[in-house]
């Protein structure tokens, strides 16, 4: 509020010498020595009446809002001793105020920041006949559903969700038999003590901002000066605008298990102590009771994996994750879609090894998810005719 404050005061000392300048360079001075009528300097009569050509001169429309970056209120909020997590508010942040609110929200763990690319998305269903229709990408490194739940429910606001989130991942996630040291590290940082206080890292009104929308020209240097200023690097190179990081990297099963060791699915930790029936399934529930609430539609996708990292035991595994959410979608009433094991999206060269895919796969999973018509996309932009 104090950064506001000074800002807002050094817009209108900008206004008013601006309206004084232009006052100065249209009326004559008023002469040493001769009597000054109360009100006159603002061109109000001794009646007490403004003539109208002074009034218009006050009230006319004034050059938009210059508002560089560096002089909107930056994102300043403790850290959730995520970094991913804090440099994705940031990105969110910026474009909320730029975008405004999403249409479809994508939110999950490395594998979807990673595994569905949001401008493909958007490509793809404009071709579908869904044109101008805005996605970000909100996944979180080693994300859970207890993480995204915190995400969804405490750290963003509702004003901040879209109508349709998009949550990519897979069994790991949903498995309360291991331990989630992302979720522990988060629930002890000093910004969830913050969120559990009342606040919130971006404010409901991002896109409502109270500074008044009017400059003068002289404060055109100053947005200048002020753009050149800004950093240099983002604050997250490896993410786009839209949250998403793109990975090149092409796996290779013949020279990544030179590099690499082959790891078994018995002795695989994401499958530790596999167990869905604990605090991972209680909070995909409470997600889609917040979903239902909200009025949002809750799209659960399984993400595809390569052949050769579905051994016997991980297949045994993932079916009993699918057939899980499955029942759990009628349950709760969201929607699941599988493509774990979906043939065109197995290829390898759609990966960066062999459980998280590349920029490849991300477009293939995209236009693959658009074309999918029993998700209503229509509920966040209706058709073009």
């Amino acid at each position: 509020m104090l950064f506001k404050k000074v800002l807002l005061s050094v817009l209108l000392m900008g206004l008013t010498h601006g309206l004084g300048g232009a006052n100065s360079a249209e009326e004559p001075a008023q002469p040493v020595g001769e009597p000054v009528v109360a009100g006159e300097s603002l061109g109000v009569s001794a009646e007490g009446s403004v003539p109208p050509s002074r009034l218009s001169n006050l009230i006319l429309p004034l050059p938009p809002l210059i508002v560089p970056e560096l002089l909107l209120p930056p994102y300043d909020f403790p850290s959730f001793d995520s970094q991913r997590l804090d440099q994705a508010l940031q990105i969110y942040l910026e474009y909320l105020r730029t975008h405004g609110k999403p249409d479809i929200l994508i939110m999950g763990s490395s594998r979807s920041l990673q595994g569905i690319d949001p401008t493909a998305l958007q490509e793809a269903l404009a071709a579908q006949g869904y044109p101008d229709i805005k996605v970000f990408n909100l996944g979180i490194n080693g994300a859970t559903a207890q993480v995204m739940n915190l995400l969804v429910r405490d750290i963003l606001a509702p004003d901040q969700l879209p109508r349709l989130i998009i949550w990519g991942d897979g069994s790991r996630a949903f498995n309360s038999g291991r331990p989630d040291r992302t979720f522990e590290s988060i629930v002890r940082s000093q910004g969830y003590r913050q969120v559990q206080q009342g606040d919130r890292p971006i404010s409901s009104r991002t896109t409502e901002w109270e500074i008044p929308t009017f400059v003068t020209t002289h404060n055109k240097s100053l947005a200048a000066s002020a753009q050149a200023a800004l950093p240099d690097q983002p604050v997250a190179p490896d993410l786009d605008a839209s949250g998403f990081q793109a990975v090149s990297e092409r796996f290779n099963p013949e020279s990544y298990y030179r590099q690499h060791p082959r790891v078994a699915g018995i002795y695989d930790n994401s499958y530790a102590n596999f167990n869905l029936q604990g605090e991972q399934t209680q909070a995909t529930v409470e997600i889609a009771r917040f979903a239902r609430q909200q009025g949002i539609t809750l799209v659960v996708v399984n993400l595809p994996l390569t052949r050769s990292y579905l051994d016997p035991t991980r297949r045994r595994y993932e079916a009993q994750f699918q057939q899980h959410m499955w029942q759990l979608a009628a349950q709760e009433r969201f929607m699941f879609r599988d493509l774990s094991q979906q043939p065109e999206l197995m290829q390898d060269g759609y990966f960066a090894d062999p459980s998280h895919i590349n920029r490849h796969g991300a477009r293939a999973v995209a236009f693959f998810l658009a074309q999918d018509q029993t998700i209503p996309w229509s509920i966040v932009r209706p058709p073009a005719p």
